[in-house]
Parts: structure tokens; sequence; C-alpha cells
């Protein structure tokens, strides 16, 4: 069982303060480990930071390809009110014109009767709803209505298929049926001598009338390619897909001139690249300067500050084509116009070699120094690992020492205490002797 004491009790001795002072060295002994491991998780870290911008930089160096990034394409247009354009890298550079002559629409029927009140109960009809899909061919869906409103007839087309959309018409006097083309991209057939949406057998109630009214006519996109007797294009939307190949066009709105459409190579991805490797680059700039200024870190640690250099050095190809801008304060971008001069005068294939020598030497370097500072990292965390062991060590010891001291002062104290009962018993013994003898 353990000893049990109370600190202070009498007030004879201010246990705390000897506590204190006789277990400072082991205090500042835990306050030395504490500062070191703050100093050590603090580097810790500003590596983990560099690090992972290696990475960056490293992950990103390594996806680029190089034939891949060079062989983008671009389309312009003349008017982007009438068409807009998508393109691919199949597409060949071309030059064209092309006219709008026609949008497409879907089309719109609704019934020559109709019922004052949307309450009104229908007579029960069979009938069969064909929708055209083209000129030739169509879907057939059997309707069975059993009677009801006009709603609960629009719910029952609308359920039995997906082609026709059913819905409500009120025309200012009587509430009809309409049915429209769910999608107008479903059908390349046009409103003509037929319709794309009828009864083909059947009737519909007795009070809705007949589907002989049109509302919009179906109607298929138009170009006019070359010329006004050149060859026209059709198509059941208002995007022509890969009318070359690697060309889509929507159109817009039609047009009374034709559009120019332009193809040509597009190195939009190349510049990029370029810029985007350039900015990771920057990152770790920053990073290496943040640790090795004055009073940092880092400071002179030659590990962290030749990585500035070395990178220099292994851009040095792209600079030697003049591709690099570097600030005052160190940091790369992309030389916009030594770019579009070296494609205008054909040296592509200059930049992609140049492009390629840098992501060969960059990942030899970045694949190095990623272990370096890994390595250099674990071993911080170990260091960190060892003081917080150190540190729970030396705190058990020292609540041991704590408790043996405060448990040895406590019995001085009590000693002390009864010492002081003895002496004023003494006193007390005199005085009474004292006066017993006077008597």
């Amino acid at each position: 069982m353990a000893d049990f004491y109370m600190s202070n009790v009498t007030g004879l001795l201010d246990i705390d303060a000897f506590v204190k002072s006789l277990t400072l060295y082991k205090q500042k002994q835990i306050e030395k480990i504490t500062q070191n491991k703050a100093l050590l998780q603090a580097k810790a870290s500003s590596l983990s930071n560099l690090l992972s911008a290696i990475k960056d930089l490293q992950s990103f160096n390594d996806s680029i390809n190089v034939n891949e990034i060079f062989k983008g394409k671009k389309v312009t247009l003349s008017d982007t009110s009438a068409l807009s354009a998508s393109i691919t890298e199949e597409a060949p550079n071309i030059n064209m014109k092309v006219k709008v002559t026609a949008l497409a629409q879907g089309e719109i029927r609704t019934t020559t009767g109709g019922v004052t009140s949307l309450s009104v109960n229908l007579s029960p009809a069979t009938f069969t709803l064909r929708y055209w899909t083209s000129e030739t061919t169509y879907q057939d869906t059997e309707i069975n209505f059993s009677g009801g409103n006009l709603e609960n007839l629009v719910n029952a087309i609308n359920k039995a298929q997906t082609k026709v959309v059913a819905s409500v018409y009120f025309d200012g006097n009587n509430y009809k049926l309409m049915l429209s083309e769910k999608d107008v991209g479903a059908s390349r057939k046009e409103t003509g001598s037929t319709a794309v949406i009828e009864i083909s057998s059947g009737s519909l109630p007795t009070e809705l009338g007949t589907l002989d009214i049109t509302l919009q006519e179906a109607k298929n996109a138009r170009l006019k390619i070359g010329s006004d007797t050149g060859s026209e294009i059709t198509s059941p939307t208002n995007t022509f897909e890969n009318i070359i190949k690697g060309l889509t066009l929507t159109a817009k709105n039609t047009t009374a001139d034709f559009v120019s459409i332009s193809i040509s190579d597009s190195y939009d991805k190349a510049q990029k690249t370029l810029s985007d490797l350039f900015d990771k680059i920057n990152a770790i700039l920053d990073l290496v300067n943040q640790l090795t200024d004055k009073g940092a870190l880092f400071q002179g640690n030659s590990t962290i500050t030749q990585i500035k250099s070395t990178l220099f050095t292994l851009t040095r190809p792209l600079q030697n084509l003049g591709l690099i801008n570097l600030s005052e304060e160190g940091k790369y971008s992309l030389n916009s116009e030594a770019f579009n001069n070296l494609l205008e005068k054909g040296k592509i294939e200059d930049i992609k070699k140049a492009l390629s020598e840098t992501k060969a030497s960059l990942s030899s370097y970045l694949e190095g120094l990623t272990k370096t500072f890994q390595a250099y990292k674990n071993t911080q965390d170990k260091e960190i690992d060892a003081l917080d062991k150190r540190a729970e060590e030396l705190k058990i010891a020292l609540a041991k020492e704590e408790e043996k001291i405060r448990l040895t002062f406590s019995k001085i104290e009590t000693l002390m205490y009864q010492n002081e009962q003895l002496k004023a018993r003494l006193e007390n013994f005199v005085v009474s002797l004292s006066e017993a003898n006077k008597k």
C-alpha cells in the first residue's frame, strides 16, 4: 500500500517550493526536449510541403506525352451566332463554307374538337397512336381509354409510350388534346403528305374530334455546303455529326450568307503543358526560397539550395530555344512570342526535342530527389518519436521523484509538528510546576 501524505498541512514547510527546486534539472530536460521536438516538427512540416511539390512536378513531368500535346486542332467560324463547332484531332486541315437553310423542329398536332371544362368526362375510346421514325418505319401503340376527363386521357397516352408527349391545349374556347414529339431527333421524317404523329386506327373520344390540326410541322435541319447549288445535308436535330471526319456542327440560326469554317493545327495544348510545367517548377522554387532565406529553418542547407541551380541546368534545352522567360525573382514563364516564332518557322520538332530532353533529365533528377527528402523526413520522424519516448520516460521519472520528495518532506513536517506539540506540552508542564511550588 502506498504511503499517504498531505502537503504543507502545518505550514511549517513550503514543500512545493522544495519539490520544484529539487526537480529543476529534470524539468529543464523536459523543456529542452519539447523545444527540440517543436523545431523538428517545424522542419518535418516544411520538408513535407517541399516533398509534396517535388512529387507534384514529378507526376506532371512523367505524364507529359510530347507527341500527343502537339496533335491538337482548332476550328474558327466567321459567324458564331449561326453555328457552333466541336472538333477532334482526326479532322483534316480544311477551309469550307456552310449555309444554314433550316433548323430542326418537332411536330405538334392538336384535335379538331374539345371540351369547355377539364371536368367534363370523355367517351371511352380505343385507338392506335402511330409515330413515324422515318419515311418508311413507324412505332404503333394501342391506347385503351375506358373513360374519364381530358387529363386522364393525357396520362394514359404518356404512360403507354415514350415517343409522343400528350398535353392539354387551350385555344381560347375549348380544351383540346395536343400531341408533340418528345425527342425531335427520334424521327427523320418531316411533315408532308402524311404527318409524323397519327391516329392510324380506331378513333379518339368523340368529344375531341380528329387529330387533323398541325400547329407545327416536323422539320429536319439543313445545311448547304459550298454554294447554293451545292449538296445539301440534313439532320433530325440541329447537330450534324462528322460531316467531315472529326468535325461536328450545331446550327443555331438560319443564315442568308455562307459561314466560313477553317480547321487548322492547334498548339494550345503544348503551350499549356509548358506553362503548367513552369508553374510547378516555380512552386518548388518558392518553397526553396522560404526554407533557405536568412534565419529560415534550412538556411545554408546545400541539398535544398542546390535545387534552384539544378533545375536551371536541366531546363537549358528549352532556354536555348528562348522558350523560358526568367523574372528578377528567378520565376519561370513561357515566352509565347518565341514559341509562336518557332511554329511559324516550322521548328516544331526542335521544340519536341528540347521538351523531351528536359523531361528525361527532370524525371531522373526528381526521382533521386524524392528518395533523398523522403529518407531525410523519415529520419526526422524517427528523431521526433525518440524525443517523445525520452520525454515520456523523464515525465514518469519526474513524477516518481516528486512523489518521493513530497513523502519525505511530509514526514519531516509531521515530525516537526510533533516536536512543536511536545515543546508546547513541556512548556505548559514547567509553568504548572512553577506555580505549584509558589504555593
